[in-house]
């Protein structure tokens, strides 16, 4: 990656992190990445794809620590359990994705539909490779793991964006576990 694509990524992700999506200009990025406002045009066509490139950078970072998770030597059950407490404490502790979410639940920021496809593909399509692993691995009850993939999708989409209080991690992580060993493990 070029320095001053670098430069421009940094800069988006401090300003976006501090003021919201909202309240910065490509201006202020691009005084703040020291390079033209034409310079972040050569990089990104506009302020919804720098939010994509931040969307996808969380998302990948999510999936870093998942993958880690995936290789320890414990239960089933107990890599579902630490990583859905890993991405609520990754939901709490990242400063971008917190502003971004503070906006989104405002009604100050609304992902644009293409940005929404990259995430649901993204995350339904690694969600089904897990589920598919697991049945295999004879962890998870014979299931359409693309439906189930959607579902728990859109269960962690509703915690993520639209839960109207604050997210109490061992609540929720337990009440999560609860409706997946109901669900689909075995």
């Amino acid at each position: 990656m070029s320095e001053k694509k670098e430069n421009v990524i940094k800069a988006a992700r401090f300003l976006f992190s501090k003021y919201g999506y909202r309240k910065v200009s490509m201006d202020e990025i691009a005084g703040e990445a020291n390079v033209s406002k034409k310079t972040i045009y050569t990089y990104f066509k506009d302020k919804n794809d720098l939010i994509r490139y931040f969307l996808v950078d969380e998302i990948n970072e999510m999936n870093k620590l998942a993958d880690e998770i995936d290789k320890k030597d414990i239960p089933f059950e107990d890599k579902i359990h630490e990583l859905i407490m890993v991405q609520l404490d990754y939901r709490n502790n990242s400063k971008l994705l917190g502003t971004l979410l503070q906006e989104v639940e405002q009604g100050k920021l609304v992902i644009d539909e293409e940005s929404q496809h990259i995430l649901n593909k993204t995350i339904q399509e690694k969600l089904k490779i897990r589920l598919d692993k697991a049945i295999k691995d004879g962890y998870v009850k014979d299931c359409d793991t693309e439906i189930v993939a959607f579902l728990i999708y859109k269960i962690y989409v509703a915690l993520m964006f639209e839960l109207d209080k604050p997210i109490d991690r061992d609540e929720v992580s337990e009440s999560i576990m609860n409706i997946l060993k109901a669900w689909i493990l075995k």
